[in-house]
């Protein structure tokens, strides 16, 4: 027998959901048979209520060589009721690196059909299937820029870092099937609206959106492969804003907001950043260090399993171009902006959409007020491997550029 406990959530009668209850089974045996749903000691199905066929196969597709781990069998139940339950099974991760030419970046179809939207979207720097299950926090005043710094310190990279540090950050996921994949990452501005790059979110080539309800907004997530911390809070999103002027083959103007469903909840692990308000200037920002966090890639390729962080200076658009001229020419522009080390020992670290912040200028520095100045937009890849090549810099799109737009966007 199979428990379900979730104690906060509200069901309301004559208003059905569907809900997926994931089953991990031996493939190699028959797949186990439901023969009773009870609901608050209530039978709610009776017996011989249906029964569930083993999937044929499982297929992942990826635009570079493949590196994963199996992926567990799990048979999903089907029954409407008012909020899904979201099981902790642990997700099967697959990796793309980033790449060094537009063609490498979007790859082919391996041979798949593309048909449907569910087939046409960026996979992300790295996918992972799972379904997770939110609690929700006390809720607390909304104030841009805070971090409300918690318990449970621990230690990546050498820096301290800990749940709630980076508490705009989002994980963006692209639900196809059953199947929820990671595919970027986005900021968190209002509550509800986040910020991410076009590219994420748009169909491959295109300039056309995505289906809203193709995607799912994880906020406060801090542990890429645990679904059950109490900070976690899961966002329908209801409307896709692209800029209009979005170039897929160059990634110019590689920026989009989306506003969701239902507001996020302020807490200690969920709070907006602040739009830059500080010198739009490049100029003002060049030779600083900038916070970049993501799941993105360590120094050896593999995948980090914790939200990390790096410190990136930001450089000059000449010593950008100058350090690799057939890449930056082509993918930089007055509206992006360089960052890195561009010396090998740049941590590979964030995920496409992710937000680089720098304290706001004249806020406390033992508490200071974190602006977003740019997002993780494309950077060079090292040919056939899963990593990104830290002797070059990524390139950011540059949100001080876009305010304006990021204004009327926010009242569509």
């Amino acid at each position: 027998m199979q428990s379900v406990n979730a104690p906060n959530k509200k069901l309301l009668a004559n208003v059905p959901t569907k809900v997926r209850f994931y089953i991990k089974y031996d493939p190699s045996q028959p797949p186990p048979k439901l023969v009773e749903i009870r609901l608050n000691a209530k039978t709610v199905c009776p017996e011989k209520g249906a029964t569930t066929e083993a999937p044929a196969s499982t297929d992942m597709y990826f635009t570079s060589p493949e590196l994963t781990i199996p992926l567990s069998t799990q048979t999903p139940i089907e029954r409407p009721i008012q909020r899904p339950s979201r099981p902790s099974t642990r997700p099967t991760v697959a990796v793309n690196p980033p790449v060094s030419s537009i063609d490498n970046f979007y790859g082919n179809n391996n041979g798949r059909p593309s048909s449907s939207e569910d087939d046409d979207f960026f996979m992300g720097d790295f996918a992972l299937w799972g379904k997770p299950r939110p609690n929700r926090p006390q809720y607390l005043e909304e104030q841009c820029g805070i971090v409300i710094k918690p318990a449970q310190p621990l230690i990546t990279y050498g820096e301290p870092t800990r749940e709630g540090d980076f508490p705009w950050h989002a994980a963006l996921y692209h639900a196809r099937g059953i199947d929820l994949t990671y595919i970027c990452g986005a900021t968190l501005i209002t509550r509800f609206h986040l910020i991410t790059v076009a590219h994420c979110v748009t169909r491959l080539k295109t300039q056309n959106a995505l289906s809203p309800s193709s995607l799912m907004v994880y906020l406060g997530k801090y542990y890429l492969k645990v679904w059950s911390n109490p900070g976690i809070q899961d966002r329908q999103i209801e409307k896709i804003i692209v800029h209009q002027n979005y170039n897929s083959r160059t990634f110019q103007h590689d920026i989009a907001i989306l506003k969701l469903l239902e507001p996020a909840e302020i807490t200690n692990y969920v709070r907006p950043a602040c739009l830059w308000e500080d010198d739009k200037n490049l100029e003002s920002v060049i030779g600083k260090q900038g916070t970049v966090v993501g799941w993105g890639f360590d120094e050896s390729g593999r995948v980090t399993e914790q939200l990390t962080k790096a410190h990136m200076p930001v450089v000059s658009q000449e010593t950008c171009i100058y350090s690799f001229p057939e890449f930056y020419s082509r993918f930089t522009s007055d509206h992006t902006y360089c960052a890195g080390f561009n010396n090998g020992t740049s941590v590979c670290n964030g995920d496409s959409g992710g937000g680089m912040v720098f304290p706001k200028r004249g806020s406390d520095p033992n508490n200071p007020i974190w602006e977003i100045r740019g997002m993780v937009s494309i950077s060079v890849a090292l040919q056939n491997q899963f990593r990104c090549d830290s002797s070059h810099y990524v390139v950011f799109t540059d949100i001080a550029k876009y305010l304006d737009w990021i204004n009327n966007a926010l009242n569509l």
